[in-house]
């Protein structure tokens, strides 16, 4: 019969002779929490006895102890440490920074959805305790908001404190519990954990997505009475969109596709990285600040004499102006000369014209007045804009890869398809697809939406080289306008300094 709080003979007593018990405050699954001190210091610590049945036999107390050293290697301001661990009788147990404030699971509980910046910075907080875990090869596995402990830190706000580090690894190896039988939280379970195969960092990138679906929405993405029709659903369903359940909040497509990345059921079509989830959170719309508005840029030539009404000017020119609510670029084309007229890509104007700046445009926002090369005839071509537009990813791709089969030469259809690879961070698919328009119709290296977006994609810490090396190799020069935009005003840090060192590469002659 375990002990109640009144009658707990741990109260009192000196551990080791090194920490004293004070008392019990929480009980679990997995043991049974204190809060004590260190005798020496008067340091608070917690004090977590796990469950006799890990020191059942020599084989289990020694992954305890593996486990507990590996836990020890944590120290990040997002994970509780391990200061110490031992056994004491049959009682293994860990001793941990003693941490105040309440669990997300109680926030939740209290208010429902969170104000999205504040859970976009909550998320980003758990996927850098998260990275640094991983880094020391150590998966959670039981990411959920009760094992995340929200504090309030004067000058800084929230601080998030990651719980309970390796112990459902622990649970599982001790109990023999390594396949055909799930170990978590069937509402965060990512479909392989459910399957009882194998799992690795991208299994608690899922967890992480399902968190931060419940911070934005205030809803899991699957519900059901049964936990068995959870974790089904979790194997099979499609997710809900964050607008569906919460129209008013008007999240940005953006946000959508990285909700909809975290949560792929496939684990090879999820974020790389804690690191690469955490790059595309930073840089959302509802993240960066707009930069303060560019001056003009002198034109490379002189200017036509005034008129009274615009004409075309005989010379090329190039500007960059700042109007209206965003960023509006008016970009003098890159050198294609017809008929002896400068061609003039103008951004588009208008409610949905800006992206935010470090951001890629839509598709929507992209459609026009800005114009690829003229596109082929291609069959239902209309049709397939409209999944485009639509934010339809696999009907959009499905009618794409259809299209690319029977049309092998087209340009326009793998353009479309980049689109729709890059609007999901698909880097590497929408590099190939990239690839593909350039070699089927060269005057696609000029394209401002495909420069831009590959200039997105130096944001990921993992697939930043690849669209380096594609920039220099597939486009060159016509990208260096761009670099030097973003080189200046991107919201993103590593972005701007990496389009800082490629400067030099894209204007060397080819």
């Amino acid at each position: 019969m375990e002990d109640t709080v009144g009658s707990d003979p741990r109260i009192g007593t000196l551990l080791q002779e090194r920490y004293r018990i004070l008392e019990r405050i929480a009980a679990g699954g997995m043991g049974v929490v204190y809060r004590g001190e260190r005798v020496e210091l008067g340091r608070p610590v917690a004090i977590k006895f796990l469950h006799g049945w890990v020191a059942a036999d020599p084989s289990s107390l020694k992954r305890f102890k593996i486990e507990a050293q590996a836990m020890s290697q944590l120290s990040h301001p997002c994970c509780v440490s391990i200061i110490d661990f031992g056994v004491e009788g049959t009682s293994p147990f860990l001793v941990m920074d003693f941490v105040t404030g309440q669990t997300l699971g109680s926030l939740l509980h209290q208010g429902g959805a969170l104000p999205v910046k504040r859970a976009l910075s909550i998320l980003r907080q758990v996927l850098a305790g998260l990275a640094h875990a991983h880094a020391h090869g150590i998966v959670h596995r039981d990411i959920k908001p009760e094992n995340i402990l929200l504090t309030e830190v004067i000058g800084l706000g929230d601080q998030v404190r990651i719980l309970d580090f390796g112990l459902a690894r622990l649970r599982d190896s001790v109990t023999g519990l390594t396949l055909g039988m799930p170990i978590g939280t069937p509402s965060y379970m990512a479909p392989e954990q459910i399957r009882g195969e194998e799992v690795d960092a991208r299994t608690d990138l899922y967890s992480a997505g399902v968190l931060l679906f419940e911070l934005l929405t205030g809803h899991k993405p699957f519900v059901s009475e049964r936990a068995a029709a959870v974790m089904l659903k979790h194997q099979e369903s499609p997710p809900p969109t964050l607008g569906s359940l919460r129209p008013e909040a008007g999240f940005s497509p953006r946000l959508e596709a990285a909700v909809s990345k975290a949560l792929a059921k496939n684990p090879e079509e999820r974020f790389a990285s804690a690191t690469d989830f955490a790059a595309a959170l930073e840089a959302l719309p509802e993240v960066a600040t707009p930069p303060a508005p560019l001056p003009a840029l002198p034109p490379t030539a002189s200017p036509a004499p005034p008129a009274p009404a615009p004409a075309p000017a005989p010379a090329r020119t190039d500007a960059l102006a700042r109007t209206g609510k965003g960023s509006r670029m008016i970009a003098g084309a890159a050198g294609l000369l017809l008929a002896g007229l400068a061609a003039v890509l103008l951004w588009p104007q208008g409610q949905d014209a800006a992206p935010v700046p470090g951001t890629p445009a839509t598709f929507a926002e992209r459609s026009a007045p800005v114009q690829p090369p003229a596109p082929e005839p291609l069959p239902n071509i209309a049709e397939v804009e409209r999944l485009v537009r639509e934010k339809r990813r696999d009907p959009a791709l499905r009618a794409l890869a259809k299209l690319r089969a029977q049309h092998p030469t087209s340009a326009y259809a793998p353009y479309l398809e980049g689109h729709v690879n890059f609007d999901n961070l698909r880097w590497v698919d929408g590099l190939a697809s990239y690839g593909a328009a350039i070699r089927n119709n060269p005057a696609y290296r000029s394209d401002p939406t495909l420069i831009r977006n590959l200039i997105e994609c130096l944001v990921s810490d993992r697939f930043h080289n690849q669209c380096a090396d594609f920039l220099v190799r597939e486009v060159g020069a016509p990208a260096a306008p761009f670099l030097e935009e973003a080189k200046r005003s991107h919201a993103y840090a590593s972005v701007r300094s990496r389009a800082d060192r490629l400067l030099p590469k894209v204007n060397r002659p080819r």
